[in-house]
């Protein structure tokens, strides 16, 4: 299973995904990360549990 590594909001993280779903998980972190880029220039710096949270919620709006 490969290992990919994504970046949301200058943290790194290693993510396991399915064979051939790199490229899939790799354009998921990128529109996970703009939305935490627009969250951390509204609110600021915060604990990454609630800023990965609020970045899914609002993106899960966008996308509902």
């Amino acid at each position: 299973m490969p290992e990919v590594t994504i970046e949301i909001d200058g943290r790194t993280f290693e993510v396991a995904c399915q064979e051939g779903e790199e490229s899939y998980l790799r354009f998921a972190a990128k529109l996970l990360d703009e939305e935490a880029a627009v969250l951390s220039a509204q609110v600021g710096r915060v604990p990454e549990a609630r800023m990965l949270l609020m970045a899914g919620l609002m993106l899960a709006d966008k996308t509902a």
